[in-house]
């Protein structure tokens, strides 16, 4: 039984994506093509790397990188392929080489806590917040809990529940089969409900 939040799977699903014509224009690095990929990925890019780095220049740099990474692969990219997954396995790749870094353990000695952005989609309490103070404590505790999860788990969520992605496409980019990434993705649910306590409840939707 699939859930995910249901806000999310909303704004995934109508996410535009380039045309298979655009797409296989991208080897030849056309101009036209590019311009469409980076409208069409970079923003989208940029919230995935931040909701995984959490801090904004960090997450700035990464996706400079990711695109730098993706504009030297373009030229062995097989236009035949769904372009989402292999785009999302060469950030997540990025990320995690960020991690392993020095850079990482530095950052992790110097950061500081910095939670923005509304997280309502995501999970919500049973007594809605009434004024924009009260949603903004509920955020904080959201984007907390999501924070705390281990990596596998972290990754697992962001791309189901904020790209939409398949349990096969998201196995495909971390490495593991689909019975794997779906079993991530309930323990990923179960540690929000447990980190938010009872008065939380995540969004699921069953199909």
């Amino acid at each position: 039984m699939d859930s995910i939040p249901r806000n999310a799977r909303e704004r995934a699903s109508s996410y535009p994506d380039l045309s298979v014509g655009d797409r296989r224009l991208l080897p030849e690095r056309d101009e036209v093509a590019l311009g469409k990929f980076f409208d069409v990925y970079f923003d989208r890019i940029y919230g995935y790397i931040r909701r995984l780095v959490v801090e904004e220049h960090l997450a700035e740099d990464l996706t400079q990188e990711v695109f730098m990474h993706l504009y030297r692969s373009f030229p062995s990219y097989d236009p035949e392929r769904e372009l989402r997954p292999w785009v999302f396995t060469i950030a997540t790749n990025k990320v995690r080489d960020f991690w392993r870094s020095r850079r990482h353990r530095d950052a992790q000695r110097e950061k500081g806590v910095e939670i923005e952005g509304s997280l309502d989609h995501f999970a919500e309490r049973d007594d809605r917040p009434e004024s924009p103070l009260e949603q903004e404590e509920m955020d904080v505790q959201v984007r907390a809990a999501i924070d705390e999860l281990p990596e596998g788990l972290r990754t697992t969520v962001l791309l189901r529940a904020y790209e939409g992605l398949s349990f096969e496409a998201i196995g495909e980019i971390l490495d593991r089969n689909e019975v794997a990434v779906r079993k991530r993705y309930s323990r990923a649910l179960e540690a929000l409900r447990e980190a938010l306590g009872p008065a939380y409840s995540v969004h699921q939707d069953e199909s």
